[in-house]
């Protein structure tokens, strides 16, 4: 999944607008190089056009941003971001120092059009209905901001695990559109950031709209790696945990490389969806893991077709993307599928010699994100051996097991906001 969660998604896209990548003496404060910037775009001196301070606090500009670490910079996490309109035309800057002029005034509007809805919590993982939770404008926005997201979470303001500090400065924050000496407003600004697995969008009214990474997932698909050294009953669990409750229109698609149908459907608990059709498609292997090949004649359950592949795992793979792009091409309502894969699993792609697992998955990914699936790579082993240390990189996000003092436990990792929950119980 790459697609943008900020409101500047369509409004800035390359060669349509003016745009300042780095600064190259590193000295000059950001609110000179947007006003340069301006000045470059309306071919005017920068101090002929009306004052950046009319619109933003450039002092707060200058101070709102934390330096990008180059872990984070590589990470995909997407950067903190503030959009204005000044001298008719929209300005954005990022926290990675880029500057983008459009030649429109336009700045999107903030509402349920413009944000995805906050369906579930990023701490608890509990599925609720609901549309984007907007709040009232508020004079200390940081304050406002950690007890949105506390109530939106569902816990007190220091139970959450990030500090606000540690995303964006609280202070700027509150000023950055705050009212002139004058007592004049300043109107048509955004900043967003990303905190505790939220996209928060601040306009320049204070109000404060929330947008959960989990939820966009969950509405615009993604592909989510499940790792960890722990029993196959664990990932059985943690299956039937992500498979949620039972719908008609959910279909799941699975690919079986290390166990036989049979022993998938054995393993199969209450909580698995018995609404809906599943599709098995069944990679023939020599050898699969001994939990596996002990297993009684495989014979299709009600609302579920088993198919044999062949040959060597490009062949799976096809099978996968064709299985993927049918469905969603009959199904009539596309908003009404809930279209899931499961690879279970992904070990002897990653014990191939001959198979670059990234590079084999890269264009199954494409195909989940594509159809507006969620693919789940079931993946046994240590989270921290090298091999998947480096794959962990190529998803969505990352779902990590471990056996807790009471229990089997499950910690998520979120690429696009950099968060990660605390561990907290599979069942």
């Amino acid at each position: 999944m790459t697609s943008e969660p900020y409101l500047s998604q369509d409004l800035f896209q390359p060669g349509l607008c003016h745009q300042v990548s780095v600064d190259e003496n590193g000295q000059e404060p950001l609110s000179m190089r947007v006003s340069e910037a301006m000045a470059t775009v309306v071919k005017n001196d920068p101090h002929e056009i009306p004052p950046l301070y009319d619109v933003i606090d450039p002092d707060a500009l200058n101070n709102i941003f934390h330096p990008l670490s180059a872990d984070t910079q590589q990470s995909g996490q997407s950067p903190t971001e503030i959009l204005f309109s000044w001298c008719d035309h929209a300005v954005r800057v990022r926290q990675t120092g880029e500057i983008s002029i459009t030649n429109e005034s336009i700045i999107p509007q903030i509402g349920t059009e413009a944000v995805l809805s906050a369906m579930f919590s990023a701490e608890a993982l509990s599925d609720t209905d609901g549309v984007a939770s907007e709040y009232a404008p508020a004079e200390d926005v940081g304050t406002a901001v950690v007890l949105a997201i506390a109530d939106e979470v569902g816990v007190e303001p220091r139970e959450l695990q990030e500090q606000l500090s540690d995303r964006i400065n609280p202070d700027a924050l509150t000023n950055l559109f705050g009212p002139k000496l004058d007592g004049t407003l300043r109107t048509g600004g955004y900043v967003s950031f990303a905190f505790q697995g939220y996209f928060v969008t601040v306009s320049s009214d204070g109000t404060i709209t929330l947008q959960s990474e989990l939820a966009q997932l969950k509405q615009d698909g993604g592909n989510v790696l499940v790792v960890g050294d722990v029993p196959d009953d664990v990932f059985n669990t943690t299956r039937s945990f992500l498979g949620g409750e039972p719908k008609p229109t959910q279909h799941n698609l699975f690919a079986l490389l290390d166990r036989s149908p049979a022993a998938l459907q054995q393993s199969a608990t209450p909580r698995q969806p018995t609404l809906g059709t599943s599709e098995i498609l069944d990679h023939q292997i020599p050898v699969r893991s001994a939990g596996a090949s002990e297993s009684p004649a495989e014979q299709p359950t009600q609302n579920t077709q088993i198919t044999q592949i062949e040959g060597d795992l490009s062949n799976l793979r096809r099978a996968l993307i064709q299985s993927l792009t049918r469905y969603e091409h009959d199904t009539d309502d596309s908003d009404m599928a809930d279209l899931r894969l499961y690879m279970d699993s992904l070990r002897p792609i990653l014990d191939d010699a001959d198979t670059d697992v990234a590079t084999f998955l890269q264009p199954l990914q494409h195909a989940v994100s594509a159809v507006g699936a969620v693919g789940y790579y079931l993946l046994p082993g240590d989270r921290n051996a090298p091999g998947i240390r480096e794959l962990k990189a190529d998803f969505d996000a990352v779902i990590e097991l471990r056996i807790g003092t009471s229990g089997p436990e499950q910690r998520w990792s979120l690429r696009q906001t950099g968060y990660t929950t605390r561990w907290f119980s599979i069942n």
